[in-house]
């Protein structure tokens, strides 16, 4: 029963739909008023991130962390070299493996991984992208993110791991592109990778027509300095010697499957598993995933000590699976 001073709660989906609708009245309005206020809007509203409060067991992780900031240097013609910093953590000691969050994520939402890639023998690193939990801004493009990694990875030093989920994943094809991030071992969960597909996605969410959704990639080229045939796949990948767990769920919603597949595919020394019934986000939090995820990274790593050989089995056998 709830308290007669409190309102109501207003489901997610019912907020998510109210603001779906509200975008759209607006974005009518605004072609109608002018084609380049109309496409300027649906670039905003296209790389404008919700903020989602840190739940407790996140700030838990964080919590034994040592944290610190890390200066990007945003390279697109957007923002012609401003910087701003991203809030990190690490944890443990031994070669560095960085964790890369998706859109409208936070760095700790990989957490169910550090404890287990620290019993490894591996230091764990992850930062909130700009725009995004502790870090400042409320815009992010896929450059701004890349951009980043490739900061993030050079303050950290060599990366031995790179762990990324959905949207990072785009983002960390495009800083190995560009020479910004060299990592042996290599995992992409729930990889959101095909570009083109995630801008039709948007434009169909928000009512935009061919012509519109063709002025929304353009104003994002402009803004980012890189056209969306450039991030096609076979583009952004070409062929890699490192090794790379490409883990996505035939039930994701978000994401759909064909995403890893293609990824998979392309790159060339790709493994490919897919869960079943673990959605997009569920999947980061799952004991099977979690210990595939560490099997494959701690490859050309030391064994630890018998002492943490034996807290790792107990870390993967304690991980929560949802």
């Amino acid at each position: 029963m709830l308290h007669p001073s409190q309102p109501p709660k207003i489901s997610t989906t019912v907020r998510s739909k109210t603001a779906l609708r509200f975008a759209r009245a607006a974005l009518q309005t605004a072609y109608i008023l002018s084609e380049n206020l109309g496409s300027g809007l649906a670039e905003r509203l296209f790389t404008s991130p919700k903020r989602y409060a840190r739940p407790d067991r996140e700030k838990a992780i964080l919590a034994s962390a040592r944290r610190f900031e890390v200066d990007v240097h945003l390279r697109s013609p957007r923002w012609n070299g401003a910087r701003t910093p991203v809030t990190c953590w690490r944890w443990g000691v031994g070669p560095a493996v960085l964790l890369v969050h998706g859109w409208e994520g936070r760095g700790s939402q990989l957490g169910a991984f550090v404890e287990p890639l620290v019993a490894a023998g591996l230091s764990v690193v992850t930062f909130d992208a700009p725009g995004h939990g502790s870090s400042p801004g409320n815009r992010l493009y896929l450059t701004d993110l890349a951009d980043a990694i490739i900061d993030v990875a050079a303050a950290v030093g060599p990366l031995h791991g790179l762990v990324a989920h959905s949207f990072g994943a785009a983002a960390s094809l495009l800083a190995y592109a560009r020479g910004g991030v060299d990592a042996a071992r290599n995992v992409m969960i729930s990889p959101n990778v095909i570009i083109e597909d995630s801008v039709r996605k948007f434009a169909r969410m928000v009512a935009l027509d061919e012509g519109d959704r063709t002025s929304l990639e353009d104003n994002l080229a402009q803004a980012t300095g890189i056209g969306i045939e450039s991030l096609r796949l076979d583009n952004l990948v070409g062929s890699r010697d490192a090794s790379l767990l490409v883990i996505h769920d035939r039930d994701d919603r978000e994401v759909p499957a064909v995403h890893g597949e293609r990824l998979a595919e392309q790159w060339g020394n790709a493994a490919l598993e897919l869960t079943e019934g673990l959605g997009h986000r569920k999947i980061l939090r799952t004991r099977a995933v979690i210990a595939k995820v560490v099997e494959s990274v701690r490859v050309g790593v030391p064994l630890p000590p018998s002492d943490l050989v034996r807290e790792l089995d107990r870390l993967l056998d304690s991980s929560p699976t949802r």
